[in-house]
């Protein structure tokens, strides 16, 4: 028995409780706190990567995932493609006309280990990588090929792309070019100068195709006297 107080409430006691008890119920908050921290539910467009003492030990997902607390570690993971938007890119074009470039890229992490070891921001390096590569397509070609009704998708960037961003884990699947601006300069005038003069002999070497009209053919001019001999032939009188 405990009492509880020296005044008037002096004969008022309580039951002590059990140890067990208070200790079944410390190790029961303790197992669920623990379960809590273990289970993880991982979607089925994510993966988690666990880390072990420090070192990749997997990649783990969809559903539910235990983790060994204390000794793991779970990072998880989007796999769903991410639109990256390339604004005011500046570049130069084969013929010399300066022009900045707004697209964008659409990339998707394939590889979740060598994302998560990229760093906190391994998607910054995609943007650089795709920044440099709209470059250097822009500066394969003519101004007037820029604006030229592609005939497909840029693959060719998206690989080169691809190619350095699989350190970081990630995959640039398209490649989109939507704004191209041309800035009036004395490049542009240089090029407008230089388009004219090509365009000039083709179109002077080149056959008309209008059709030209018959020229209509002179009726003699009739006097009065000439009318009325004619209408007195055609038309005798009685």
């Amino acid at each position: 028995m405990t009492v509880l107080g020296n005044g008037p409430q002096a004969g008022l006691a309580v039951e002590a409780l059990p140890a067990w008890i208070v200790a079944g119920t410390v190790a029961l908050g303790a197992l669920a706190a623990l379960a809590a921290c273990s289970v993880r539910l991982v979607r089925p467009g994510e993966r988690l990567v666990v880390f072990r003492l420090g070192r990749p030990a997997g990649v783990r997902g969809p559903g539910i995932v235990l983790v060994l607390p204390l000794l793991e570690r779970g990072v998880q993971v989007p796999l769903r493609p991410v639109r990256i938007d390339l604004l005011w890119v500046e570049a130069t074009t084969r013929d010399g006309v300066a022009v900045t470039v707004n697209g964008a890229v659409l990339a998707a992490v394939r590889d979740p280990v060598r994302h998560c070891l990229a760093g906190d921001s391994p998607l910054s390096a995609v943007t650089v990588a795709a920044e440099d590569e709209v470059r250097r397509h822009v500066a394969g070609r003519d101004l007037a090929e820029l604006y030229a009704p592609p005939g497909g998708e840029l693959r060719e960037p998206a690989s080169r792309i691809t190619g350095r961003t699989r350190e970081q884990g990630v995959e640039v699947t398209r490649v989109e070019l939507g704004r191209i601006e041309v800035p009036l300069s004395t490049g542009l005038i240089r090029w407008a100068e230089g388009f004219s003069a090509r365009t000039r002999p083709a179109a002077r070497g080149r056959p008309s195709t209008a059709r030209t009209r018959p020229a209509a053919r002179s009726r003699p001019v009739r006097t009065r006297q000439e009318r009325s001999r004619a209408d007195r032939v055609l038309h005798p009188r009685p």
